[in-house]
């Protein structure tokens, strides 16, 4: 896991123990807990995009690597032919 994907992983916690004291304290519907709540979405949303992102890269790469090898045994089979 990346810098990045550990750094949101770190900021969701810490928003969602403010917005879990925030409920304690203020309800589960004090202007204060909400934002810590549309905060924590858009954190989440943003780890799931990134996680997404990585994902796509990785089939990407493997899809590249298979074609190379495919192409070097082809390469290998017509010189040999």
């Amino acid at each position: 896991m990346c810098q990045t994907q550990n750094a949101l992983l770190r900021e969701i916690d810490r928003v969602r123990e403010l917005m879990v004291e925030s409920a304690q304290v203020s309800g589960f519907t004090s202007d204060e807990t909400v934002r810590c709540s549309q905060e924590l979405d858009r954190l989440i949303y943003e780890y799931q995009c990134l996680c997404k992102e990585k994902e796509l890269q990785r089939v990407r790469t493997k899809v590249i690597f298979r074609q190379m090898l495919l192409l070097a045994k082809k390469q290998y089979i017509l010189s040999h032919a």
